[in-house]
């Protein structure tokens, strides 16, 4: 998965019509909360095997945390 690929992914998980970035904050997203980073760790094993714990989650500040995490 490209990129590109994943933040479009990303926009379907989030359920969000913003334009993504890597920089993003997760915390600044109105549609980061409890039923997204549950759809997000959901996302993450389904497409590439990984595991997300919650530590993980909260020590992940930006959407490029999560794709760097997923081995983007």
């Amino acid at each position: 998965m490209t990129c590109e690929e994943f933040l479009t992914e990303m926009r379907d998980v989030l359920q969000t019509d913003t334009e993504l970035n890597l920089d993003m904050v997760l915390g600044d997203l109105e549609e980061w909360d409890s039923l997204s980073i549950m759809a997000t760790m959901a996302f993450i094993d389904k497409n590439f095997g990984v595991k997300l714990r919650v530590a993980d989650i909260k020590a992940m500040k930006t959407i490029g945390d999560l794709a760097k995490k997923a081995g983007i």
